[in-house]
């Protein structure tokens, strides 16, 4: 295949399925936060590997791991190749940003965000983040603190000795930890504060004709007056300490920590307790591993590398970003062809985590994938290259201190949905019907 080969422009049929499998549900599903309604019509009408299967069929028709097609009205390019996704993640977001549609919904509640930032921006703000959120250190500086809120968070909840655990436990339990970490007080008054952002996030879904939201004022206030007085030991207390300019709009990027480690966070680590307890032996090798430990450090909750393999593996199996798009700012070479600015490159996540073609275990829960590198271009969960996500290492914390909290005492079954083993995984798990049993220990 000659250098011109290498994009091949999708027939107006198969641009049609693109958007009928991939884009029309990423949109009723929810961008920035999951329709519950849209989400579980989804996954009953539509729950076997039609769109994965569909990705693998135009690219064996076209030959190629390019394919120009539409996104709706908008030019865009699929990059199933991994040196094009390598290529695209290091170069972002200075020639690949997040597109105007994104800057728009993500706008309406937390403008200004890192994620949607450009140029100078972006690096003012990434270096802020970075520096709040100890970025390049596995066990974050207040690591203690965290870890003594979600002790005492959980064990509220398990002291309730209730029999099920199902999407409500998690959700608020999340929302708890989520604030305590933030701004370090007790929660118990901040609803109203995570149901002003989970509002402005519901209108965030819509995209289009967006006014300001009646929520947006009194919600940055409440940011505002808890930043002027932190607690120590708080990401918030760590913020006057970070560099920062007039350019790095604080609030904002507070905003985004309470948008990342709610819904977010809670969706997957409830996923991965769900695929830990319905594999015996995944269960009895983290519970083992736990058993060494009289009481858990957050030093220890790092070194359980299994365990954290089992979390990246939720998020594998079910990407809570089911794409990333990338608006090219200025033209580039892409495949040794010269593509134009204007261009939406796409990566999809649904579908290349679950390339059954490129990866022998793309449908089993293999949590060894994990063990000797965190970086593939092949897996974006979290995003790879430059836009990583800043708090990768500290999601990964929190999420595998909950889930080794949950794991050294009770012993939980999965009630629904049910998963059988020893066939391929579902291409959907909905977090929404995840029911968990408690099992009496004698």
């Amino acid at each position: 295949m000659c250098p011109m080969e290498k994009i091949r422009t999708a027939s107006f049929n198969d641009t049609f399925k693109f958007n009928l499998f991939h884009i029309i549900p990423y949109f009723l599903r929810g961008i920035f936060t999951r329709s519950r309604f849209w989400s579980v019509l989804f996954d009953f009408i539509h729950p076997d590997p039609m769109a994965v299967k569909f990705c693998q069929i135009i690219r064996a028709k076209y030959q190629t791991g390019y394919i120009s097609t539409y996104l709706f009205k908008n030019r865009s390019l699929l990059v199933f190749d991994y040196d094009g996704i390598k290529h695209v993640l290091d170069n972002s977001p200075f020639i690949y940003a997040d597109p105007d549609l994104k800057r728009m919904g993500m706008s309406h509640f937390q403008p200004n965000a890192l994620t949607i930032s450009r140029g100078e921006e972006w690096k003012d703000r990434r270096r802020f983040n970075e520096s709040v959120l100890d970025s390049d250190t596995q066990v974050h500086g207040n690591a203690d603190f965290f870890h003594k809120i979600i002790l005492a968070e959980i064990k509220g909840l398990l002291n309730q000795e209730r029999r099920y655990l199902v999407w409500e436990d998690f959700d608020r339990l999340f929302k708890r930890i989520t604030l305590r970490i933030i701004f370090g007080e007790a929660p118990q008054t901040e609803t109203e504060l995570t149901e002003r952002l989970e509002r402005m996030m519901r209108e965030s879904n819509r995209v289009f004709l967006l006014g300001k939201s009646k929520d947006f004022n009194e919600f940055y206030r409440a940011i505002r007056a808890r930043l002027t007085n932190p607690e120590p030991g708080s990401l918030s207390a760590r913020c006057s300490h970070a560099p920062s300019s007039s350019v790095t709009r604080v609030e904002n990027q507070v905003t985004h920590w309470m948008f990342a480690m709610m819904e977010t966070l809670a969706t997957n680590t409830l996923r991965a307790l769900a695929l830990i307890v319905a594999h015996p032996r995944v269960q009895e090798r983290v519970r083992i591993q736990l058993a060494r430990y009289v009481a858990l450090s957050p030093s220890d909750i790092i070194s359980l590398k299994y365990l954290r393999g089992c979390l990246q593996e939720a998020m594998r199996l079910w990407p809570t970003t089911a794409m990333l798009v990338r608006l090219m700012l200025t033209d580039d070479q892409i495949g040794g062809v010269k593509v134009p600015a204007g261009t939406q490159v796409i990566i999809l996540n649904s579908f290349l985590h679950r390339d059954s073609e490129n990866q022998p275990l793309a449908d089993r829960f293999s949590p060894e994938l994990w063990s000797d590198t965190e970086t593939n271009y092949h897996f974006n969960h979290l995003s790879n290259g430059t836009q990583i996500c800043a708090g990768k290492n500290l999601a990964l914390f929190i999420g595998g201190a909950v889930l080794a909290e949950f794991l050294r005492e009770p012993r939980y079954r999965l009630i629904r949905p049910m998963l059988n083993v020893s066939k391929p995984l579902p291409h959907a798990f909905n977090e929404f019907l995840i029911k968990l049993e408690r099992v009496p220990m004698y």
